[in-house]
């Protein structure tokens, strides 16, 4: 038969509305994709831009083999209550009659295939407990850290982060809920993103307040600075720090803080910080009263 194949602007285009896309399968209900068919096997792509979790089942028949090609999942094994935790670039099998719930991080993709084909899902029972902890979001936990000891780099994301400073001359700090630690607002690019509209749009996510971008203070991209995540990433710095100011909104958080506060800058550098925030915070302070600007 030669080949059959299938291009990655239509899978890509595919995933508009749905999660799922089977590649190549014998299946029964209609899909975006124009998958290839095929009676022994389903072979496909799981996409979580969301938090997401899947509902208790086992399989009859069919083993699940699953590739994680980025981010991070976990299933809890429904016999033995033991939890599988499984990030970007592991592989594994789920043999036929295991229980399991899964729970999925925000931003992942599986790669699957199911042998043999065909539906044998059986759902199972899930009791309160079993679906609190699927609807606890799977969260990622953070490391800083720098020098000869830091495992290697394997991603470089462009970031941005704000120095948000009102009236009365007071920085907006934020405690992320996965260290206790303080840090100004920000986060990464996303493709449809510039610098200054990804300033603004992690800025209304994280706290609500909407802000004016007056001019950069500070780059930081030393390759010796990571930092090291729990999913498998470890992530060499990239990030422009902007001056901002707010002009609308009032301050709420996001599920990624805890907590939100106005202040002083004399008084910035009492919290609790990663050294990296550290400097950037000495760094706000040379250009509140100089105006230097510090390439890192």
């Amino acid at each position: 038969m030669g080949f059959q194949f299938l291009r990655r602007s239509a899978i890509d285009a595919s995933f508009s509305g749905t999660h799922r896309q089977y590649l190549a399968g014998n299946l029964e209900l209609p899909q975006e994709l124009a998958h290839i068919p095929d009676e022994d096997i389903e072979f496909g792509i799981s996409d979580y831009p969301d938090y997401d979790w899947e509902a208790a089942h086992s399989h009859v028949r069919a083993r699940e083999f699953q590739y994680v090609l980025k981010g991070m999942t976990e299933y809890r094994d429904l016999d033995s209550g033991e939890v599988h935790r499984f990030c970007a670039g592991d592989f594994y099998v789920i043999y036929p009659g295991t229980k399991y719930i899964q729970r999925v991080k925000q931003n992942s993709r599986i790669l699957f295939a199911k042998l043999p084909a065909g539906n044998d899902k059986v759902l199972e029972e899930a009791g309160e407990e079993l679906l609190a902890w699927a609807h606890e979001r799977l969260r990622v936990e953070r490391l800083d850290l720098k020098g000869a000891d830091a495992p290697a780099a394997n991603s470089l994301v462009p970031a941005t982060a704000a120095a948000i400073i009102d009236d009365e001359g007071r920085l907006l700090m934020v405690q992320r809920r996965d260290s206790g630690k303080w840090s100004m607002p920000g986060g990464t690019m996303e493709m449809t993103d510039s610098v200054a509209s990804c300033v603004r749009r992690e800025v209304l996510e994280e706290t609500s307040i909407d802000v004016s971008v007056e001019g950069i203070i500070g780059t930081y991209t030393d390759p010796e600075t990571r930092i090291a995540y729990s999913d498998g990433e470890v992530r060499r710095e990239f990030s422009i720090l902007f001056h901002c100011r707010p002009v609308a909104g009032k301050v709420s958080l996001d599920d990624e803080s805890t907590d939100a506060r106005w202040v002083a800058l004399d008084a910035v550098l009492e919290l609790p910080m990663a050294e990296s925030q550290r400097k950037r915070i000495g760094d706000v302070l040379a250009f509140v009263h100089s105006r230097t600007v510090t390439i890192r």
